[in-house]
């Protein structure tokens, strides 16, 4: 009987401990990649000749929030596909940024960029980057989950029109 009952036990707090995670990660800013510059296409004079692409494939955040200060301080981790014709072994410095916004407005933008390293012959890469301290304080009457956080390419005007006629979603 003890041991049953201690089973009972540790399953309600197991589900004690996800609840609070979830309730938490529900306070925090939303996270996502903005469309249009989730995929970075890169080419060498024009765009029939294509060096790489690199794509946003998934993001997940995580926050802390200081409750009485209003302070947030968010981190993401964003995972990246790349892929290009196999050939010698490369590496690309990939520009990306982090914009935290709220009611369609981005009150603050940080540049990052990221590592795409090939190995000779190898057509295609997985790779995750973590962004720590995206920090924010909270207006007086606006709660941290008011605010998102979107993840993209730094692209030049000419990719940003690539990626727009390219039609890879519905309409």
């Amino acid at each position: 009987m003890r041991i049953r009952f201690a089973i009972v036990a540790a399953a309600a707090a197991c589900v004690a401990l996800a609840a609070c995670s979830t309730s938490k990660l529900e306070q925090c800013p939303a996270a996502s990649a903005l469309v249009d510059t989730s995929t970075d296409p890169v080419w060498q004079g024009n765009p029939a000749s294509f060096v790489y692409f690199v794509q946003i494939t998934n993001t997940k955040r995580d926050c802390d929030i200081e409750k009485y200060s209003k302070n947030v301080t968010s981190s993401l981790d964003v995972s990246f596909r790349a892929w290009r014709r196999p050939g010698p072994a490369a590496s690309y410095r990939v520009p990306i940024y982090v914009a935290v916004t709220t009611e369609g407005r981005v009150l603050k933008k940080y540049t990052y960029s990221i590592e795409v390293n090939f190995e000779s012959g190898q057509a295609a890469t997985d790779l995750t980057q973590s962004i720590g301290s995206i920090p924010l304080t909270v207006e007086q009457d606006k709660r941290a989950a008011d605010y998102g956080i979107l993840i993209g390419f730094q692209l030049t005007r000419a990719q940003l029109d690539y990626n727009r006629r390219a039609g890879r979603y519905a309409k």
